[in-house]
């Protein structure tokens, strides 16, 4: 039988913090199989007695997680340096693991994991924590496609960067540069929902004309003109500013009619050419991909969080684990908690918990993919 709990702490002491945390989560689950373990940058250096006082307290060492930018937890959200989620767990068959350093060896690393399952299912959810400063997440994900196939992938880039270096543990063993993770084999497959925090400010529109990653022109027109068309004044001409709002839009489809919830990347904007009334983003688009402009608001994230929500269903019989950006939260929404709130009330008694992460993991269409600027909701059923 599918038992799980949940606990969230803001005490400032680490160990403090661990144990109410973990004491909160076995109310739920008498005697956990497994847990997730989620902390602020804060006690990254106390990381190992943090390890070693919820394995104390849990009574056991299947224990994975990583440093966050806050957490998600009995429906609250804590963005603090100073924080600690537990959700612990039995009934559900779990598989810890950690790949110190996989940069190069990312097939090798799926297909060990694979092994490890006696062969990868559609009921399995294979949940990852990579350091996102040298996650080859291209490389990862398109491995994982080969030798995990049908199983479902979600997470979250540990985080703060810029507080740290971002840990990741599995048992009571740290560290950097890695990826820590689990797969959870349930009865049935996963139920896994994609939240955006975009509205479509244009149609899709064509590349006729790029260069690497600079985008020249849009449908026969200077790119950088339409951008500047859409941002409107005085966004357009601050483009700086008007990068933190108006972002680009991939479809997962290439013959998609339009943008739909949950079925395109969003891409930040990383570079301006005036000179040749260009943009750039991250990835290298070719003549004849297709893009829209999107514009990143809290009206249009919060009815997509909805949506997201109601096309789920049912609540849980077991638990959810929710990825959050960490560009979301309070700072975006206006307001604490938000999040926790509608996630609270759609799994209903289920406990869920989360983190807020560097960068998202989930699936868009039929393949997981590289998100910003979203949420990841995994539910588990019993």
């Amino acid at each position: 039988m599918l038992r799980a709990g949940v606990g969230i702490s803001t005490r400032p002491n680490p160990l403090a913090a661990v144990e109410e945390a973990a004491a909160a989560a076995l109310a739920g689950s008498e005697a956990p199989a497994a847990a997730l373990l989620f902390a602020g940058s804060a006690f990254r250096d106390d990381s190992a007695q943090l390890l070693d006082a919820a394995t104390a307290a849990l009574g056991t060492e299947a224990i994975v997680g990583a440093t966050a930018h806050g957490v998600l937890a009995a429906g609250q959200e804590v963005e603090d340096p100073t924080c600690v989620a537990v959700l612990a767990w039995s009934g559900v068959e779990t598989l810890p693991f950690l790949l110190a350093d996989p940069s190069g060896e990312e097939l090798s690393a799926c297909r060990e994991i694979a092994e490890r399952l006696g062969g990868a299912q559609e009921e399995d959810l294979v949940v990852l924590f990579p350091d996102p400063r040298n996650f080859r997440a291209a490389e990862f994900l398109a491995a994982s496609r080969e030798a995990l196939g049908p199983a479902t992938l979600v997470g979250a880039g540990a985080g703060d960067p810029l507080a740290g270096e971002p840990l990741q543990w599995c048992g009571r063993v740290v560290c950097s540069g890695g990826i820590s993770g689990l797969v959870l084999r349930g009865s049935k497959p996963p139920r896994v929902g994609v939240t955006q925090a975009c509205r479509p400010g244009t149609e899709l529109l064509t590349v006729t004309r790029s260069r690497g990653h600079w985008i020249l022109e849009l449908d026969g027109r200077p790119a950088l003109d339409v951008y500047r068309e859409v941002a409107r004044a005085p966004l357009a001409a601050d483009l700086r500013r008007a990068a933190a709002f108006l972002l680009v839009g991939l479809p997962a489809d290439p013959a998609a009619a339009a943008l739909e919830p949950g079925s395109y990347l969003v891409r930040q904007v990383i570079g301006f050419e005036a000179e040749a009334n260009a943009f750039a983003i991250p990835d290298q688009p070719k003549p004849g991909d297709r893009l829209a402009l999107v514009v990143r608001e809290p009206e249009a994230a919060r009815d997509d969080l909805k949506a997201m929500l109601a096309g789920l269903g049912a609540p849980p019989s077991g638990f959810g684990i929710y990825f959050d950006c960490c560009a979301r939260g309070a700072g975006f929404f206006g307001m604490q908690g938000l999040e926790a709130a509608y996630l609270e009330s759609a799994c209903g008694a289920a406990p869920l918990a989360g983190m807020f992460g560097s960068c998202e993991i989930g699936p868009i269409g039929s393949r997981a993919e590289l998100l910003t600027y979203t949420g990841v909701l995994a539910l588990i059923d019993g």
